[in-house]
């Protein structure tokens, strides 16, 4: 009788539980990976929504404060006289001056610009601000009428938008102006505004040009020498 031998094999192999690990493992990786990435993508992308919104905020703070340092005398400025939505001030109306913000040859022929604020649509209600450029028709029966020339949003997602204006006359800070009872515009703007998804809140002082006649301090003359 002749008795073989079992065959043996030298090969290793990896069993179903190993395979399973693996797969588990590599899955693990690839989750992490992806997360980073996306981590990576979305932190760009907030990031480059900053840098446009720090953009927009510089561009508007360097308009205004450009336009109001150079008004002619003799600009009629009125704020706060219609209902204003929740968060701001009203509108702010000037009437008599070269116009800011202008992105077109017409709109130079311009007769007033307001700066309104208008709720977005939506169920969150933010706040836009728009540069609205009017004329006043030919045919115009009111002093208050005047037809839209354009339209343009120049600081959106606004939470609040406030501003108060100060008269050197009476020595104090004003919400709201009333062209009939202040003939002169103020002598400083203090604007200040937040936006929806932003806990910073954004305050600026603006000089406002105009006639200076009687709002400085006359220097007393120095004493004569004997």
């Amino acid at each position: 009788m002749c008795i073989h031998p079992t065959a043996r094999s030298n090969a290793s192999g990896f069993t179903l539980l190993e395979i399973l690990l693996a797969l588990v493992l590599i899955g693990l990786v690839l989750s992490g990976v992806f997360s980073v990435a996306d981590g990576a993508m979305q932190l760009g992308k907030s990031m480059g929504q900053a840098r446009v919104a720090e953009t927009r905020i510089s561009n508007f703070v360097t308009q205004w404060r450009d336009y109001f340092e150079t008004v002619p005398p003799g600009i009629s400025l009125a704020a706060g006289a219609e209902k204003a939505a929740r968060g701001s001030s009203g509108n702010l109306f000037i009437l008599g001056s070269q116009m800011p913000f202008v992105w077109d040859q017409r709109l130079k022929m311009a007769d007033a610009v307001e700066f309104g604020l208008v709720r977005a649509p939506g169920p969150e209600k933010t706040l836009n601000l728009v540069v609205r450029h009017l004329k006043r028709p030919l045919d115009a029966r009111r002093d208050d009428q005047f037809d839209t020339l354009a339209e343009l949003p120049i600081l959106e997602n606004l939470k609040q938008m406030q501003w108060q204006f100060y008269s050197p006359e009476d020595n104090k800070w004003f919400i709201d102006w009333d062209p009939k009872k202040r003939p002169k515009p103020p002598l400083f703007i203090k604007l200040r505004f937040a936006f929806l998804n932003d806990t910073r809140e954004h305050e600026y002082t603006f000089w406002v040009a105009g006639d200076l006649s009687g709002q400085i301090a006359q220097v007393p003359a120095a004493p004569v020498q004997q």
